[in-house]
């Protein structure tokens, strides 16, 4: 079986539970005058979409009328529309939310036969769209006043560059160039000026480079990185020209996503495995906190061959509200983590394109491959790459509980075990029958709760988990996840366990 490497960021291939693939490609037919025709007809399902758009609780997806755009990066302008790159097409589209309707703007200066994938967008205040392109190896803008593309193309230093991410921070774009070795600094003005003036940060042969951030001292940070090798968290300042490198846990082995959140602490994703990670510039110290397990509907596992799931977080974000939120690749969710209260909530998407996990019989299975996401107000707005729809989150929909931890560390000698007690806290008049599951990103430290549901209605309760630490665990801390899958989202929150 092939498998959807995370750190690739190309999607070429499947994910390990994806179906095999015919060594044999059946030729293309062109039967619908549509961006599905750059498929085969039994290709077709699994990239241009298996079902209708669908809804629950929290989110409501819509359908672009195109077949098989294939959308990604998505972004809203200052009128409150939403943007999005159509990877299939070249296209920039705008959806109108008050009205539900979908423009699709033709680009007439786009002669590729396949998808590109366009990472990165951004808007800009003279009402500009900017996005990234790694098959061009170019930056496009798209003047909505006039409807009109640009494209200015990227030289890397490589044969090809990869264009990924795009930031935008005082009046210049920075996009990370994820296979050509380096980060490269627009100014925004000489672009629209039509002059392509750059600057350079290089990398160092045979890395990758992640996602490039700014923060509020004017310090660019991003991660360089060889997949489970070398993992290193740069720091670089342009008027200062001082580089700081930190060396990164071993455990963090595709940090794709980066971003800064409160007190200027570097939150990065790791594509290829479950976990988030905190650094923080103060005392250079790395956390890791695990998401919960993915859920048997994502990867199916009809075969029974994988044996160890994961969510991949992607991408990351903090919100106005100084939450961080992250798409989980293959959890098929959009996850929103709370750094005040360490509570983590992680949101089911409604669509599953079956053709990426291994389903088998199962009913309901698979995954959206969501992962542009951005925000408005208390709205998200995400897109669902292989089911052609984008979707949006209302965050102001009341979740029915939240969980919390009586202690702030719990201290557990190894080889030794202590119960717990997790608080279940009514926020609706809802009643709930709800089971606690836990996660640790360490196999020796293992959590067991009761296999029979509580019922929850309008009074708090606790719930007790039991914490069990190896004799052969490591001294120091842990962050374990505790938390109940309820209709159409997990509520979670983190323990902190200092094994002694």
């Amino acid at each position: 079986m092939a498998f959807l490497v995370g750190l690739a960021v190309t999607i070429s291939l499947l994910d390990e539970s994806a179906e095999t693939q015919n060594e044999i490609q059946e030729p293309k037919i062109t039967t619908t005058g549509t961006p599905a025709d750059k498929y085969s007809i039994s290709e077709r399902e699994q990239h241009c979409g298996s079902s209708d758009a669908k809804t629950n609780h929290y989110i409501k997806e819509f359908k672009i009328p195109t077949p098989c755009t294939q959308p990604l990066s998505i972004i809203t302008d200052s009128k409150g529309n939403v943007w999005f790159t159509e990877t299939n097409t070249g296209n920039i589209a705008m959806f109108d939310p008050e009205s539900e309707e979908f423009t699709e703007y033709p680009n007439n200066m786009w002669s590729l036969d396949g998808a590109s994938m366009m990472w990165g967008i951004a808007y800009t205040e003279d009402d500009e769209i900017w996005f990234t392109d790694e098959q061009y190896g170019a930056l496009w803008k798209f003047s909505i006043p006039e409807e009109k593309y640009t494209k200015f193309e990227i030289q890397g230093k490589t044969k090809k560059s990869f264009p990924q991410k795009i930031g935008y921070y005082n009046n210049n774009f920075i996009i990370n160039d994820f296979t050509g070795r380096q980060i490269v600094i627009l100014d925004h003005q000489k672009l629209d000026e039509g002059q392509f003036s750059n600057s350079t940060i290089s990398i160092p042969d045979g890395f990758f480079t992640s996602q490039a951030v700014v923060d509020d001292d004017g310090n660019m940070w991003f991660v360089i990185w060889k997949y489970q090798k070398e993992i290193i968290l740069v720091k670089t300042n342009s008027d200062t020209q001082e580089v700081e490198q930190y060396s990164l846990p071993k455990s963090i082995q595709a940090p794709n996503g980066v971003s800064i959140g409160h007190m200027g602490n570097i939150w990065i994703a790791d594509t290829a495995g479950n976990s988030f990670y905190k650094f923080s510039p103060e005392d250079k110290k790395v956390v890791e906190f695990v998401t919960s397990k993915p859920s048997v509907l994502t990867y199916g596992n009809a075969s029974g061959l994988i044996k160890t799931p994961i969510t991949r977080p992607y991408w990351n974000a903090f919100d106005s509200e100084g939450n961080m939120w992250f798409n989980q690749q293959t959890g098929n969710r959009l996850a929103v983590f709370n750094p005040n209260s360490e509570s983590l909530t992680e949101y089911d998407i409604p669509s599953k394109n079956p053709s990426w996990s291994d389903c088998g019989d199962l009913i309901d299975c698979g995954l959206s491959q969501s992962f542009g996401f951005t925000f408005k107000g208390e709205q998200v707005w995400f897109t669902e790459w292989v089911e052609n729809n984008i979707g949006v989150l209302d965050t102001s929909i009341t979740i029915p509980i939240s969980l919390e931890i009586e202690n702030d560390i719990i201290s557990i000698k190894q080889g030794e075990q202590k119960e717990i007690f997790v608080t279940v806290i009514p926020r609706t008049n809802q009643s709930i029958n709800l089971i606690l599951s836990g996660n640790s990103n360490s196999e020796l430290i293992t959590i067991s709760t009761k296999t029979e549901s509580t019922n929850v209605s309008d009074q708090a309760l606790q719930i007790p988990v039991t914490v069990s630490v190896d004799k052969n665990t490591h001294q120091g801390t842990y962050k374990i996840l505790l938390g109940t899958q309820i209709p159409d989202v997990i509520v979670s929150t983190y323990a902190t366990i200092k094994v002694i």
